[in-house]
């Protein structure tokens, strides 16, 4: 109430209803001389009331006007945070696929990483990803993803590697025939790479290599561990200059758009041949 009193506008509305009531009074009683000043007060009252109407309009605006710019900061708030939510819940799923990896392999140590860059100028569908050195990456590291190798590190920085996919000649693992145990090198071909598909070259002229047969790597010369899923036999080819045999393998990954990998930075049998050349020097 005391509030209410301290408003110019509002005393002058309390006076004037005041003025009214006797007013009112005095004209029942036949005071008909009053009713000039009745209309003129009546004038008063509706400047008076007017003026608070309009104070009340203006204060409603003004607190409409804060409440809807608290709810565009509780907005952004919001859309700031769901951005966090599906930043997190990706990186979780992304995590989660190379858990199983993690687990059949207890002696890795696993560096996710998202693909940043491709070299169109490569014919082979090599690109770049966002961890470095800094992260703990190797020159030589594996490249994976659940469904496979994809590749090697072949260039590093402090923030961002190159990888050398399986589709490059550059790329040469160990391998073997999963079911046989035939052994073999896997290579990328430029006869190939555009379809997605590399080649097991090297292989014994009476191995018994199928179609549909899976080819792992053999851990032989301590870059790749054994048993990391490259592909399957697609077919049986001759090479046309010495007659020897290879396959033609389709890889279980498509090389050319991946978006995920991860990169084993570490393994137990690691480097496994330099050690043993170092320990017979």
């Amino acid at each position: 109430m005391k509030d209410f009193f301290a408003s110019k506008n509002n005393k002058i509305l309390t006076f004037t209803l005041v003025a009214l009531i006797i007013l009112a009074i005095f004209t029942a009683a036949g005071h008909n001389w009053l009713s000039t000043g009745f209309n003129a007060l009546t004038v008063g009252l509706s400047s008076v009331t007017a003026a608070g109407s309009e104070q009340i309009h203006q204060k409603s605006y003004d607190e409409l006007k804060e409440e809807n710019e608290k709810l565009k900061r509780e907005a952004a708030d919001l859309r700031a945070k769901l951005v966090d939510y599906y930043d997190l819940k990706d990186e979780n799923a992304r995590l989660w696929k190379y858990y199983k990896i993690k687990k059949a392999h207890k002696d890795f140590e696993l560096m996710p990483a998202s693909v940043i860059r491709r070299d169109s100028a490569d014919d082979f569908y090599s690109f770049t990803v966002d961890v470095g050195t800094a992260s703990g990456v190797h020159a030589q590291d594996p490249v994976l993803t659940e469904n496979g190798l994809v590749g090697f590190i072949s260039s590093i920085n402090g923030v961002t590697a190159r990888v050398t996919t399986v589709l490059s000649p550059d790329l040469k693992a160990g391998a073997r025939v999963k079911k046989t145990g035939d052994s073999g090198v896997v290579s990328g071909n430029t006869l190939y790479a555009d379809d997605n598909l590399t080649t097991l070259t090297k292989i014994d002229a009476n191995a018994s290599v199928e179609k549909n047969d899976i080819i792992v790597t053999s851990g032989i010369g301590g870059v790749y561990p054994a048993d990391l899923v490259i592909g399957k036999v697609s077919e049986i080819k001759y090479d046309e200059y010495d007659a020897t045999k290879y396959a033609v393998i389709k890889p279980y990954e498509d090389i050319r758009n991946v978006t995920d990998v991860v990169i084993i930075t570490d393994f137990k049998s690691k480097g496994e041949v330099a050690k043993k050349i170092t320990e017979g020097d």
